[in-house]
């Protein structure tokens, strides 16, 4: 027995040691680890989700001991902020929000999901206020805000307060208002950690002023996803994209408006697959729309190809928005804007050498005598070459003069004979011969 007794008291000593060796192996571990900065800067979007994944994944591997989100942010879309937090919310790495500056509307929730909050000397949080002010899109932010706080033990009243101006807080927010608070504010009412004048400052209250540190910045493909896929530069470079193929398809040759047009849609779908919106389908439906659009171009006559294309380059670009609202928007803006801008230039440069193009006229044709036709019906029957392909529109040498004609619905290439088969007023219109 007293045998039996000493080889288990022997036994469980040997457990303890064990037990503190690895303890104390692992406390050491988590000494060595970095504090890790990872900047939350600009409008919250597509872009900044996925660099933010990037971040904490690259953090959880290196072993990192601390997650720092630097926080400067006016707010942007709800969908990329609900993405940030869920990222956030998820960390295995213990995570701080350092408000330098602003965490306005969906950069609240972005600070909120991190387990604690320091602020800087006169920063500001609050003013969440969804837009548009619709009471679905309210009550969807709201509920949001308020979960989050309680996951981390926040006052969801004060959140919400921020994002429903509905919300009432005796002797905090009258009815009607939208909350925001200053540093020192946020600090009283327990909704933020502490305020620190800078990083040193910040480490220092944390008890990690020692550990080594490390910021990880975005990749330039990266910042690059986060311009594009921004609310006001994507319908920006599809506009600009629809008035280059326009242009193009109106116009003899290969210019400048068409490189211009080229390199935004490439920057709209580059921008939105590093995002991870996008997928090649995407695109394909693009180019299948603006191929078909070509061809109802080339062959006049608003049909089946015409409807294709359309519907295809809208395709094209729903599929690649996070949203089909957000897609949809997108197209909405981008077509009213270009037929608006199309119109305006037509006006403003209908003179310049640029636009006489556009209706097939040219300085060569001038030089060579053309001038523009009244009406002259005696010009029915008459054949002619044409001197530019028309398509529909172009210019036809009747012999001792040169006119300004239409087809009377096919393409038909410069050099082919013609022949007048109608004359409307100022309007002639002609047929292969």
């Amino acid at each position: 027995m007293k045998a039996d007794a000493k080889t288990l008291l022997i036994f469980l000593i040997a457990t303890l040691l064990l037990f503190s060796l690895k303890t104390n192996t692992s406390c050491s571990a988590a000494e060595k680890g970095e504090v890790v900065f990872v900047p939350v800067k600009g409008t919250v979007d597509p872009g900044l989700a996925k660099f933010i994944k990037r971040a904490v994944d690259e953090a959880l591997k290196t072993q990192a001991a601390l997650l720092i989100f630097d926080i400067d942010t006016p707010g942007g879309r709800v969908d990329s902020a609900v993405e940030i937090s869920q990222t956030i919310l998820n960390s295995p790495v213990p995570t701080v929000a350092y408000v330098n500056s602003q965490a306005t509307s969906a950069g609240v929730l972005i600070a909120i999901s991190c387990e604690k909050i320091y602020m800087a000397p006169g920063s500001t949080i609050g003013a969440a206020e969804t837009v548009p002010k619709e009471e679905k899109a309210i009550s969807y932010w709201r509920s949001k805000l308020e979960g989050v706080a309680e996951r981390r033990g926040r006052d969801r009243d004060i959140v919400a307060a921020m994002a429903d101006a509905d919300v009432e807080i005796s002797g905090l927010k009258e009815k009607g208002k939208i909350l925001s608070l200053t540093a020192q504010k946020a600090l009283e009412l327990k909704l933020a950690d502490g305020i620190a004048a800078d990083r040193r400052e910040l480490l220092n209250a944390l008890g990690v002023g020692e550990r080594n540190q490390k910021e990880i910045k975005p990749y330039f493909a990266e910042k690059i996803a986060s311009f594009v896929t921004g609310p006001y530069v994507a319908p920006m470079l599809i506009t600009i994209g629809f008035i280059g193929i326009i242009t193009e398809v109106l116009t003899p040759g290969f210019g400048m408006a068409g490189i211009a047009g080229i390199t935004s849609l490439v920057l709209f779908f580059a921008g939105h697959m590093i995002a991870q919106l996008a997928g090649w389908e995407s695109i394909a439906f693009f180019l299948a729309g603006v191929f078909l659009l070509i061809i109802e171009a080339l062959v006049p006559g608003f049909g089946v190809l015409g409807v294709l294309g359309i519907a295809g380059i809208i395709g094209g670009i729903v599929t690649a928005s996070a949203t089909v609202k957000q897609g949809l928007i997108t197209v909405t803006v981008s077509l009213v804007a270009s037929f608006i801008i199309f119109i305006l230039l037509l006006k403003r440069f209908s003179s310049s050498p640029f636009f006489e193009r556009l209706v097939l006229f040219s300085r060569l044709d001038k030089s060579l005598g053309y001038t523009a036709h009244e009406e002259k019906t005696e010009l029915l029957g008459r054949t002619g070459v044409a001197l530019t392909p028309l398509r529909p529109a172009g210019i036809v040498d009747f012999g001792d003069r040169k006119l300004d004609v239409v087809s009377d619905g096919e393409f038909i290439e410069a050099g082919k004979k013609v022949r007048v088969v109608k004359v409307e007023g100022s309007r002639i219109v002609v047929e292969r011969d």
